[in-house]
């Protein structure tokens, strides 16, 4: 049987080149399923699913959304979209999915592709996909195609991106392996997190625990990397979590690029997994260009981790309330957690002689997390800086007696 990938949009916009799109996925051996997202029906454009059946899953009409103003056209249509195809997706009626735009239909195919799950085909075609917008937020493994020109009207351009998208779905539906590609899910899979001034530690701890069996996923603690981290958390995906580089929570703190948001470590607390919890690079904050570091840290300590990347280091007070901030989150724990304080650093830059040294903010978050900290939880010190080998060990054998 065909491989069928739903081509969802605005036929009344875009319909030229959507069934331009679609011209292009069955020459590649794929059953487009064609989804009308738009508010006036165009019959030279027909698709399977209407808009006005989107309309209707999405809690309204399209007489409805004629009388009112374009915001509210918009959230009905993405709310019956992302109900739409995440069904199919559920019912294994489609394979794969595809969307293309500008900022409206960007949007509007990210409201959908964030209800899909890991591994699902899913593709946008997007004339804003060089920029770092919203839109993209959330959209996880989802291949995102830059149109270079703007999708009005057919053009040499416009058709070879077309093409190219139409060659990229089509190949991730027909060959993939599916379900079956990673094998069977191990008995026991760990989330660690890993930054660049923690990966000797992370690395050492990963080896440990894949020779006892373990599947440990690591995630990079940039921002998005915590975020999907706890995504995969909540969805099941994951047993237990070594997060041995908490220093997310200080870029949210102090505002650096890197922040996962407010919820970061929130999962894991809330799902009751077991957890070994390390302040890994929790004395710092990135700021990139090095230009964006605000005005009220001028004069403050930093180090230059590359000429475009800025890191501002915590002082005590930032580092005490950072340390409260991780107490409060792993006082939520359902689960049974573990604390591990490296005393001699927490990154590769703040070690003795280090550019980031700075022992008294370092005492400030241990003695904050010691004093916030529920008292059933274990809190261990230990006279280790974190990349140290005897201290990627002593995380090894503390997640593996909760875990």
């Amino acid at each position: 049987m065909k491989k069928v990938v739903a081509v969802f949009g605005t036929m009344d916009t875009k319909g030229e080149e959507y069934f331009f799109l679609r011209e292009q996925l069955e020459r590649c051996g794929v059953e487009p399923l064609m989804i009308d997202t738009g508010i006036t029906p165009q019959p030279q454009y027909p698709c399977r699913i209407t808009a006005q059946e989107v309309a209707r899953a999405g809690g309204s009409s399209l007489e409805e959304i004629r009388r009112h103003e374009r915001l509210y056209s918009f959230e009905v249509m993405g709310r019956g979209s992302a109900a739409i195809i995440r069904g199919l997706c559920q019912d294994k009626k489609i394979d794969g999915a595809i969307s293309l735009g500008g900022g409206q239909g960007t949007l509007l195919a990210a409201m959908v592709m964030r209800e899909l799950p890991i591994g699902f085909p899913k593709m946008i075609v997007s004339t804003i996909a060089n920029l770092r917008t919203p839109p993209f937020e959330g959209v996880r493994d989802t291949v995102v195609m830059n149109s270079l020109v703007d999708v009005s009207g057919l053009n040499h351009v416009l058709r070879k991106m077309l093409c190219n998208a139409a060659s990229a779905i089509a190949g991730m539906v027909r060959f993939s392996p599916g379900e079956d590609a990673g094998g069977r899910r191990p008995h026991k899979t760990v989330a660690m997190t890993m930054f660049g001034v923690t990966t000797p530690c992370v690395n050492r701890v990963r080896d440990i625990l894949e020779e006892k069996g373990y599947e440990v996923i690591v995630f990079h603690a940039n921002g998005q990397g915590g975020k999907m981290m706890e995504s995969m958390i909540r969805e099941g995906m994951i047993g237990a979590a070594a997060d041995v580089t908490t220093g997310e929570l200080t870029q949210e703190l102090l505002g650096g690029n890197c922040s996962a948001g407010p919820h970061r470590l929130e999962a894991a607390p809330e799902k009751g997994i077991p957890q070994v919890i390390v302040p890994g690079a929790m004395d710092l904050a990135n700021f990139m260009p090095p230009s964006s570091l605000p005005e009220r840290y001028e004069g403050r300590r930093y180090y230059m981790h590359n000429p475009n990347l800025k890191l501002l280091r915590a002082d005590a007070r930032e580092s005490a309330q950072a340390g409260k901030i991780l107490a409060g989150k792993l006082n939520r724990s359902a689960g049974p957690v573990t604390v591990l304080l490296p005393k001699r650093g927490i990154s590769q830059y703040d070690s003795p002689g280090g550019p980031l040294e700075d022992p008294q903010a370092d005492e400030a978050l241990f003695s904050a997390l010691k004093e916030w900290l529920r008292p059933d939880i274990p809190l261990i010190e230990c006279d280790l800086h974190i990349n140290d080998p005897a201290f990627a060990q002593r995380i090894a054998e503390e997640l593996m007696k909760i875990y």
